[in-house]
């Protein structure tokens, strides 16, 4: 998707990438999609937990080559 953010969570551990996670969304808006890619289950479902709880939604969870491609759109109303 043009103009998106992109975390690399495959070198970080679960707490890491969910730092990584809250840095990318902080300045962005509601709506606005963030990808991350994590290598390995324990990770996504963390991934998982963290955007339930903001209230995030995941429009892509699918296994790749290198770990898990997921995909969050940042929960909150959007700007008219």
């Amino acid at each position: 998707m043009p103009g998106d953010v992109f975390v690399d969570g495959t070198r970080k551990e679960c707490t890491g990438v969910i730092a990584a996670l809250e840095r990318a969304m902080g300045p962005l808006g509601a709506g606005a999609t963030v990808r991350a890619l994590v290598g390995d289950v324990p990770s996504r479902i963390d991934v998982r937990a963290w955007a339930e709880r903001k209230g995030h939604a995941i429009v892509v969870d699918r296994r790749e080559p290198r770990g898990f491609q997921i995909t969050i759109v940042k929960a909150g109303r959007r700007p008219r």
